[in-house]
């Protein structure tokens, strides 16, 4: 059982060294390009951006919705087309 733990560390391990070196080479070598890494966003700024984000696609869903309701208007009440539909 324990040797089971011991293996199961071994492979976190040896993946978080390779997440890392990974990581750490992308970041040199843009350094070597002369390419600054990207300054990390606090999480105030990152909540702020996702709830404008959620709020612009909300507003885009409702400019969509208002058009296609144009788009289909032909001018007849619900009662009209009641009737229109009876007749055919």
């Amino acid at each position: 059982m324990e040797s089971l733990y011991v293996a199961a560390l071994g492979i976190v391990l040896f993946l978080c060294l390779y997440l890392g070196f990974r990581t750490g080479l992308r970041l040199g070598m843009r350094a070597a390009r002369g390419e600054a890494p990207a300054p990390l966003k606090s999480p105030i700024r990152a909540v702020k951006d996702a709830i404008e984000y959620n709020k612009s696609k909300q507003k885009a869903q409702e400019n969509a919705d208002m058009w296609a309701e144009l788009d289909s208007y032909d001018g007849y009440t619900e009662e009209e087309r009641k009737r229109i539909k009876k007749v055919n």
